[in-house]
């Protein structure tokens, strides 16, 4: 009986050695949108109290600068491009155009997997973008290692899914303008459920939030503590804050649980801020972020799309209050350190891109030993013209496609990236775009078939005739074209919707019948209007 008590007392006493993780995933969310790194607006208190709580990481690096590649480096611990993700998922066409699969190859290397072989309970909410939204095949999360997920862009169940949200009149996605103040509000629900059923068993937990990429919205509530920034601004600003609500939630339900001092959060962003357009009613109008002064945004392999916020709290293990700006920490270092931190033990064979950096998450001077690569295949206008680069200790190495243009940087001493070392330092630049070309060289370059969706078959060509134009029909075309919502058409939006595009004007005006510039429903659908 003492024995069988005895046994029971030392499982329970390994059971609450094992911390708990939470990794926070922000969208398209910039260095310079947080309020303790210099933001003289955004209001961000739970994102500020986890700096002031664990160590801000100044230095820390995504692996790529779209969504579905940074994500893959986290959960594999490798460069995303070991597994044929060069940009974020999306159709099957435009995956086979890329050269890339439809989804990540669930037999990778995977930390929740590991996790769960660990006797941790595993989950996932949010975001997905493992393969894309609508992928007939895509593995579910299940594959992966979760024991729960509720996601968007991805299979399996929705995180609106059950939950008090309605959302009828709408698509419930990230794009639909009420469904994108809500969803990472949805998610944080599943996460808040996850940690209490979890009832002191050891958890992994990914919370993977919308905010901000597009489409970038507000609730007027959400907009209330910016009663005086003008538009774009006002909304952006409200949903960084929003987010930081989230973060807020998890912090709290910690605290109240008891198991803060147990519980490893890091928090981050899956690439630099979205570019912005400047005219409202277009896409990316509201995609204010900063970088905080850094080069480059969102796609491009400047400081600016790949250097991001990195936040970890873990009370007693993790410094409070501390800011590193030296140590070069990337997101292929998340999987082998939470393993360092966590006892699990990798796969047989593994071999990580990233190393176990634990002993400065503790606050400890730790060199970077193995170097970052990174390959962008999307287009290279502008800022997004480095096509690789590659970071050894403080210095970064950027080329394009024909590796003739080089620039080099030691973004320690250098964070903007002003002073191009490359001629001063030729041997540093032809030694490490030599090391980029050796890496270049182990990755593969065709895509296993078996991770690819099965191309629906196209339909006989039937004999084209026009087609019948009712009030229902054009009460649709109404709704697709209105992109703003506002109940009526402007000749813009009409021309817009249009695919022959001739004589605009002049059919425009037959639908204006009062002349006042705009065309309702009504006038455009007849009695198919409401």
């Amino acid at each position: 009986m003492k024995l069988t008590l005895f046994l029971l007392a030392l499982c329970s006493a390994l059971i609450a050695a094992q911390p708990n993780v939470v990794f926070i995933y922000c969208d398209d969310l910039g260095f310079g949108d947080l309020a303790c790194h210099g933001h003289p607006r955004i209001q961000t208190p739970n994102l500020d109290r986890m700096a002031k709580e664990g160590t801000d990481f100044w230095s820390f690096t995504v692996v790529n600068p779209v969504c579905s590649p940074s994500r893959t480096g986290i959960v594999t611990g490798q460069f995303p491009s070991r597994w044929g993700v060069h940009q974020h998922f999306a159709t099957h066409e435009q995956n086979v155009a890329r050269n890339m699969p439809d989804w990540l190859d669930p037999k990778a290397p995977l930390l929740p997997r590991v996790m769960k072989e660990a006797g941790y309970k595993t989950a996932h909410f949010g975001k997905w973008h493992l393969s894309g939204g609508n992928i007939e095949g895509a593995p579910l999360p299940a594959a992966y290692g979760y024991d729960d997920a509720a996601v968007w862009t991805g299979p399996g169940a929705h995180v609106f899914d059950g939950m008090k949200y309605d959302f009828a009149k709408g698509e419930g996605s990230a794009h639909d303008k009420q469904a994108a103040s809500w969803i990472s509000v949805a998610a944080t629900d599943h996460a808040l459920r996850f940690i209490r059923e979890a009832k002191g068993a050891p958890f992994y937990l990914n919370l993977w939030l919308h905010e901000t990429h597009h489409l970038v919205s507000a609730t007027e509530d959400d907009k209330k503590p910016y009663p005086d920034v003008p538009e774009p601004q006002r909304t952006y600003y409200a949903a960084v804050s929003r987010a930081d609500r989230q973060v807020g939630r998890v912090l709290d339900l910690l605290d109240e649980l008891g198991i803060t001092n147990n519980t490893l959060v890091m928090f981050s962003s899956d690439n630099g801020p979205e570019n912005s357009h400047t005219q409202p009613g277009q896409k990316l109008y509201h995609s204010q972020g900063s970088t905080g002064g850094l080069r480059g945004r969102k796609r491009s392999l400047l400081m600016g799309g790949v250097n991001v916020a990195f936040l970890a709290r873990w009370p007693g293990m993790v410094p409070a209050g501390r800011v590193d700006k030296e140590t070069a920490l990337a997101g292929v270092d998340v999987f082998p350190t939470v393993l360092a931190a966590t006892g699990a033990k990798a796969p047989e064979g593994y071999v990580s891109d990233g190393e176990n950096m634990l002993a400065a998450f503790k606050g400890e001077a730790q060199a970077r030993t193995k170097p970052v690569f990174w390959w962008w295949q999307g287009g290279h206008s502008g800022d997004d013209w480095p096509a690789f680069a590659m970071r050894e200790g403080p210095h970064v190495l950027i080329l394009d496609e024909t590796k003739q243009r080089a620039e080099l940087y030691n973004v320690i001493a250098d964070r903007f990236q002003t002073k191009n070392l490359a001629t001063t330092e030729p041997e540093r630049v032809k030694r490490m775009t030599t090391a980029i070309n050796d890496w270049f060289a182990t990755l593969p370059k065709e895509v296993d078939p078996s991770l690819r969706a099965k191309a629906a078959p196209k339909p006989a060509a039937k004999p084209s005739r026009p087609a019948e134009i009712t009030p229902e029909t054009r009460l649709r075309a109404f709704k697709n074209w209105d992109k703003n919502q506002d109940g009526h058409l402007t000749l813009e939006e009409y021309r817009n919707g249009l695919a022959k595009k001739d004589n605009v004007e002049n059919r425009f005006k037959n639908f204006d019948k009062n002349s006042d510039g705009k065309v309702t429903r009504e006038e455009f659908a007849g009695k198919a209007a409401p």
